[in-house]
């Protein structure tokens, strides 16, 4: 009889009703007003509109805002490797490993030739097609680098020789 005692006892000692207890609803709308500005940016984005999205603010693909060096096209080149040979093949031409095993072939980089870098950045920013984003796994300044490794290496072939023999892994 103790025991049961002891038991119940947490039933007991309880508060009212858990219905009549204050608490916030899902799916209701908030009682506060929730605004959020448009410019608004986490913390540690870029605050530049044209670098944080591609996008000139007249319309269209922007070049990139960054200057990049000999040494950060090698740096491209194994980021490029990392992420994008799979389906995008070495060269760029959509023959990535995964092709043979059943995934759909992407659009050759020669199509898109005369892109600027932005175009780029922005497809692997947002997706393109069955491109997933890569926004939360590469950092903005790399996937601007991919960008113009692509451009430059790829489809100008105006690459440093140092960056074209470079053994990557």
């Amino acid at each position: 009889m103790r025991s049961l005692f002891f038991l119940l006892l947490p039933l007991l000692s309880a508060c009212g009703w858990m219905w009549d207890q204050p608490k916030v609803k899902a799916f209701r709308d908030s009682p506060l007003p929730v605004a959020v500005a448009e410019e608004r940016v986490r913390f540690g984005d870029n605050l530049d509109l044209v670098a944080r999205t591609g996008l000139r603010p007249e319309g269209g693909f922007a070049e990139s805002p960054y200057a990049f060096t000999e040494a950060d096209l090698l740096r491209g080149k194994v980021l490029y490797r990392s992420f994008c040979a799979i389906c995008h093949g070495l060269n760029g031409e959509g023959d990535g490993r995964v092709i043979p095993l059943g995934m759909p072939k992407p659009r050759s980089f020669q199509a898109v030739r005369d892109q600027p870098e932005g175009y780029f950045y922005f497809a692997a920013t947002n997706g393109f097609g069955r491109m997933l984003s890569y926004k939360s796994r590469i950092p903005e300044r790399e996937r601007w680098l991919i960008a113009r490794y692509i451009k430059q290496c790829l489809l100008l072939e105006a690459c440093p020789p140092e960056v074209v023999n470079a053994e990557v892994h």
